[in-house]
């Protein structure tokens, strides 16, 4: 059972359910409610929608893992299970069955809501996390720029099926459009930065598969630099967002973000001039996962209207 729980990533599998359960209940029905319209996704298609999201995610955490079996050897021998606790057979077969389901039930909700939208986005979303396992993960940038917009990607494609089920009004339509672009684009930028530091983390297993990672191509001292640089786009972007916030008297919101978000993204630049062996950068790669937690809150955060 412990094999199972980690090698499908349990947690990050939460998180995606998490995330789409936010997104509906935080920011589309109350958009709903505000403009009194009622939406025409059913409570069945956006399981629907949850569930194949997760099948895809876990079959490519399990495909990743096939594929990496080399390399896990040198850079996380303790979470190695492929070859040890599960053949690479049973492996390879339970991630092809995930993918199938996951299909499935894509072409079940299309059917469902009479658009060939979510098949489509959903068939989209699982080429590029084979593509990742297959090939993508070892060229130079293109492995970290699709992870970042799979992460991105799920979320603007919650709403991209919501709105196809629902045919949303122009007014909440742009709003609701303004918030889901500004949420994608942030996790695009954190999920790209941990990408990279992970990167450093595994430059030594890698180096064993001629992978093309930023470190290994451009050198760690380089690799450094483009993420403070990224960092700090990031804080900038979170900057302007929070004015808008305040102009709307989302105190709460500003506060979550500074506390939560910046805060924490300041602390992982100064944590990563002083970084130097594997440890500092797992610690790094566990910051940036929980400070996308935080940004997470700010969706629940932007529900409080205040003064400031």
């Amino acid at each position: 059972m412990r094999t199972i729980f980690t090698m499908l990533r349990v947690p990050n599998l939460l998180i995606i359910a998490f995330t789409f359960l936010l997104l509906r209940y935080f920011v589309f029905i109350p958009v709903y409610e505000a403009y009194s319209f009622i939406p025409g996704m059913q409570s069945l298609h956006y399981v629907l929608m949850i569930t194949s999201t997760i099948l895809i995610a876990a079959a490519g955490y399990i495909s990743n893992d096939y594929f990496d079996i080399v390399t896990d050897q040198v850079n996380k021998p303790e979470k190695q299970y492929i070859g040890i606790h599960i053949s690479a057979g049973t492996a390879l077969s339970t991630s092809v069955l995930f993918s199938f389901i996951a299909v499935s039930l894509g072409l079940w909700l299309s059917i469902l809501i009479q658009s060939w939208v979510p098949a489509v986005l959903l068939l989209t979303a699982l080429t590029v996390a084979w593509s990742y396992a297959l090939k993508l993960k070892k060229s130079f940038l293109w492995g970290n720029i699709a992870v970042a917009c799979m992460s991105a990607g799920t979320i603007a494609m919650a709403w991209l099926i919501e709105n196809q089920s629902s045919q949303v009004p122009d007014k909440p339509f742009r709003i609701i459009t303004g918030i889901i672009s500004a949420i994608s684009l942030f996790a695009f930028l954190l999920h790209f930065l941990r990408e990279i530091v992970k990167d450093i983390e595994d430059v030594e297993g890698d180096s064993l598969i001629n992978c093309r990672s930023l470190p290994i191509v451009k050198g760690i001292p380089f690799t450094k630099m483009i993420l403070i640089v990224f960092t700090g786009i990031t804080l900038l972007l979170l900057l302007v967002a929070q004015v808008y916030l305040a102009q709307y008297t989302k105190s709460f919101a500003v506060i979550w973000l500074l506390i939560c978000v910046q805060i924490p993204l300041l602390y992982f630049i100064k944590s990563l001039t002083k970084a130097k062996i594997k440890a500092d950068y797992h610690k790094l790669s566990t910051l940036l996962k929980w400070i996308m937690l935080g940004g997470m809150g700010s969706i629940i955060a932007g529900q409080f209207q205040t003064n400031m």
